[in-house]
């Protein structure tokens, strides 16, 4: 087996983990109970595509899909945090 196949296993095989990761977060945003298991399954389908993308980025030997991921990664961030504001309610209950 060449090092070339074998590379090429691994990130099929990642890119698989990384899909069924996602999908399990998907579930959990549509089945959870709570709005903090909602929040934490839209935070894994981020965090997934974010490695995904990273993944796609060795694989292809495209450094501006680096960027794009931070980018992602970013807007995943704030997402989440809006979210959780929206979740505690305004201030978070500070005066």
């Amino acid at each position: 087996m060449t090092p070339d196949l074998a590379y090429g296993y691994l990130f099929r095989t990642v890119l698989l983990f990384l899909c069924l990761y996602a999908l399990f977060g998907i579930v959990r945003a549509v089945r959870g109970p709570e709005l903090c298991d909602r929040v934490l399954g839209v935070n894994m389908v981020g965090s997934a595509v974010i490695a995904a993308i990273l993944t796609l980025t060795a694989v292809l030997g495209e450094g501006y899909l680096a960027d794009v991921a931070v980018v992602y990664a970013a807007v995943n961030f704030v997402s989440v945090v809006i979210l959780n504001r929206v979740y505690v309610g305004g201030r978070g209950g500070r005066k």
